[in-house]
């Protein structure tokens, strides 16, 4: 029960993170949205991606975990969109210079910000566990 509920706080406050430096991420201010889409989300890691592992093994061992990539980012993608939770839309990122290293200005596209927003929820979780 611990488990699942830390799930549910590490999903929520992923995708506030998310939600903050990803601008075509966009998630309506109302705590229920976000109540609802941590769960959405928790779900999704507690009992989807375990046995996405499982069935997806062999794949994962060809291509190198690109299978498992694209499988978690289009299921995040499905579920979030099918309950009208978050919107993912593409965004135009202005750049940025912090301590001398510079990433210039470029275009995400929709299925790029797919990704993105799929690797930053899996990463901010993943570190969230870590370190508890």
């Amino acid at each position: 029960m611990k488990k699942i509920f830390r799930k549910i706080i590490f999903s929520a406050v992923a995708i506030y993170f998310t939600s903050l430096w990803n601008k075509g991420f966009v998630i309506e201010a109302d705590w229920l949205v976000y109540l609802k889409a941590a769960l959405v989300i928790a779900a999704i890691y507690y009992l989807i991606v375990p046995i996405s592992k499982l069935i997806l093994l062999p794949l994962n061992i060809i291509t190198l975990g690109l299978v498992s990539v694209v499988f978690y980012a289009l299921a995040l993608y499905f579920f979030l969109n099918k309950f009208s939770l978050i919107e993912i839309k593409p965004w135009e990122f202005s750049g940025l210079s912090l301590w001398g290293i510079i990433i210039i200005p470029a275009k995400v596209s929709q299925l790029a910000n797919i990704f993105l927003s799929a690797f930053s929820i899996s990463t901010i979780i993943n570190l969230l566990e870590r370190m508890v």
